[in-house]
C-alpha cells in the first residue's frame, strides 16, 4: 500500500489531535489536497497574521477619542452614568455602557502613550480572527478555513476601526460557534451567560448574542433536536444571559441602550442601509450567496438551526452598514462546513502543530505591530492637529462650534473647550442634531444654531459650506487656518 505525502506528514506530527470534535470528512467523495499537511497548517497563521500586519495604523476612527477620555474619567470617578462633563449641549444622562475596554484603551494610553493605544486595533483584529478560525475549523478544513477567515475579515473591514465594537464581532463568532456546537451534542454552554455579562460591558451589540440564542433554538427544535424539558433548559441559556446584562454596573438601563440610537440613525452614516460600493457588503454577499447556492443544490437536507442562523446573519447585514460586520461574524461558522461539503475536501483534525503555528504567527504579527506603533502611530490620523496651539490658548469653557468628527478629538485633546457636538449622538436630544445638520450645510435657518450653543468659535472643514457662511453671511474671521480646518472667532 502506498502512502502519501499528507499522510506522512500527518503520522509524523503529534499523534493525538488537539480536539476530534465535529466530522473529519465530507459527505460524498473527498479529493486529496495538493498541498503538503505542513503548507496547509500554517495558513490559518498567515490569514491571521495578514489581518494583524494590516491593522497596524495610526489611530484614525474619531470616536476613538471620546472613548478615551471616558476610560480616563472613569478611572477618576467610578461613576458609571450622570451628566456629561464635556459638553453644554447634552441634555440627556450618559451612560458608560462600554466602559471596559475604555478602560484598557485609558491604561493603554498611560502605559505607552499613542502608539500603545494604536497597537490595541491589531489586537482586536487578532482576537476577531481567532475567534473566526476556532470557530470555522471545527467543521472545515484547513484551506476553506483560511478562505472563511479572510472573507469574512473583508466583510468587517469597513467597521475594523478602534472602537469597542471589535469585541463585538469577535463574540457574535464565539456564541454562534458555541450554539453549532450545542446543535451537535445537545449540551448547553452555560459561560455564554458571563460572557454576555463581558460582552454588555463592553458594546451596546451584545445583544445579538441573546438573538443568535434565540434564533439557535428556534432551529433546534424544528430540526427536533431539542424538544420538551430539553427545549426549556437550553432557553435558559438567553434567558440568563440577558438578566446578566442587566447587572452590569450601569445597571437595567442598559437594557433600553440599543434602541436609544434609533431615531437618529439617518443622521450617522455607519447607521444608514448598506450599498453595493461598500466592498466589506460585497464580501459578506458573495459569502452569503454561496453558502445558500450550495445549499439549493445539495441533496442533503439543510438543518433549521443552519437557516435560522444564517437568516439572522443576513438581516443584520442588510439593516445597517454597522451590522454587516456582525452579520459576516454569525455567518462564518454557518458557511464554513457547506463551503467545505462543496469543496469535496476531508477535513484534517486540529493537531498541535497547527495551534502553535497559527499562535506564533498571530504573535510574530502583534510584534511587528507593536514595532511599527511607535513610528506609525505616534500622532492621530484623526482631527486638525495643526492647529493645536490656537486651540488650546483659548480660556477654559470655551463653548466651539465644532463639526461632528471633531468633537471626540476636541473632548480628548482640547479639554478646556466644549464641544458643540460629538460622537455620543445618543446624549443629545433630536432638535438639537436636526439644529446641527441644518448648521452643517448653511441651511435655511442654521444661524438659530449659533444663538442655541452661544459659542462664539468654530472649528470647521475648510470645505464645509457653513465655513464659508460664517465668513460671508455673520462677518466671523478667521483666527487660525490649518491644512483642512479653519478656527473662526464672531464678531466683537
Amino acid at each position: 500500500m502506498t502512502t502519501t505525502p499528507s499522510t506522512r506528514d500527518a503520522r509524523r506530527d503529534d499523534a493525538e489531535p488537539v480536539t476530534h470534535d465535529g466530522p473529519v470528512a465530507p459527505t460524498g467523495p473527498a479529493r486529496r489536497s495538493a498541498l503538503p499537511l505542513l503548507v496547509r497548517q500554517v495558513l490559518p497563521g498567515l490569514a491571521v497574521l495578514s489581518v494583524v500586519v494590516a491593522l497596524a495604523r495610526p489611530v484614525s476612527d474619531p470616536d476613538t477619542f471620546w472613548h478615551l477620555a471616558a476610560g480616563d474619567r472613569l478611572r477618576e470617578t467610578w461613576s458609571f452614568s450622570g451628566a456629561d462633563p464635556w459638553s453644554t449641549m447634552s441634555t440627556l444622562p450618559w451612560r458608560l455602557h462600554e466602559w471596559l475596554p475604555e478602560v484598557v484603551m485609558s491604561l493603554a494610553q498611560q502605559a505607552f502613550g499613542l502608539p500603545g493605544v494604536s497597537w490595541l486595533l491589531p489586537l482586536g483584529g487578532a482576537g476577531i480572527a481567532l475567534a473566526l478560525w476556532l470557530a470555522v475549523r471545527r467543521h472545515a478544513p484547513l484551506l476553506v478555513t483560511a478562505v472563511v477567515v479572510l472573507v469574512a475579515v473583508v466583510a468587517m473591514s469597513s467597521s475594523l476601526t478602534l472602537r469597542p465594537h471589535l469585541v463585538s464581532f469577535a463574540l457574535a463568532t464565539v456564541t454562534t460557534g458555541a450554539w453549532l456546537r450545542t446543535r451537535d451534542d445537545g449540551r448547553a454552554r452555560w459561560w455564554l451567560v458571563p460572557l454576555t455579562w463581558v460582552w454588555a460591558c463592553s458594546h451596546g451589540m451584545w445583544f445579538v448574542g441573546v438573538a443568535v440564542g434565540v434564533a439557535a433554538l428556534v432551529g433546534l427544535f424544528l430540526d427536533g433536536v431539542a424538544r420538551g424539558r430539553a427545549w426549556l433548559r437550553l432557553a435558559l441559556v438567553p434567558l440568563a444571559s440577558l438578566a446578566a446584562a442587566a447587572l452590569t454596573p450601569v445597571g437595567p438601563e442598559l437594557l433600553a441602550a440599543p434602541s436609544s440610537v434609533r431615531e437618529y440613525a439617518q443622521y450617522v452614516t455607519e447607521w444608514r442601509p448598506p450599498a453595493l460600493s461598500d466592498i466589506g457588503f460585497v464580501a459578506f454577499l458573495a459569502l452569503a450567496g454561496i453558502t445558500v447556492l450550495v445549499w439549493s443544490r445539495a441533496r442533503r437536507r439543510v438543518s433549521w438551526t443552519e437557516l435560522a442562523l444564517a437568516a439572522l446573519a443576513i438581516g443584520l447585514a442588510l439593516l445597517y452598514v454597522r451590522t454587516v460586520a456582525v452579520g459576516a461574524a454569525v455567518l462564518a461558522p454557518v458557511a464554513a462546513p457547506t463551503l467545505a461539503r462543496a469543496a469535496g475536501l476531508p477535513r484534517e483534525p486540529l493537531r498541535r502543530r497547527e495551534v502553535a503555528l497559527t499562535l506564533a504567527l498571530t504573535a510574530v504579527g502583534l510584534a511587528v505591530a507593536g514595532a511599527l506603533a511607535p513610528a506609525r502611530a505616534a500622532q492621530p490620523q484623526w482631527g486638525p492637529n495643526d492647529l493645536d496651539r490656537p486651540i488650546a490658548a483659548l480660556p477654559a469653557g470655551t463653548v466651539v462650534c465644532n463639526d461632528y468628527g471633531s468633537g471626540g478629538w476636541l473632548i480628548w485633546k482640547h479639554p478646556n473647550v466644549r464641544p458643540a457636538i460629538d460622537g455620543r449622538t445618543e446624549i443629545y436630544s433630536l432638535a438639537h442634531v436636526e439644529s446641527y445638520m441644518a448648521f452643517h450645510r448653511a441651511a435655511p435657518g442654521w444661524t438659530a444654531y449659533l444663538a442655541r450653543t452661544g459659542c462664539r468659535w468654530a472649528l470647521v472643514p475648510a470645505d464645509l459650506p457653513v465655513a464659508e457662511a460664517l465668513v460671508a453671511q455673520t462677518h466671523w474671521t478667521v483666527a487660525a487656518r490649518g491644512s483642512d480646518h479653519l478656527l473662526l472667532r464672531a464678531p466683537g
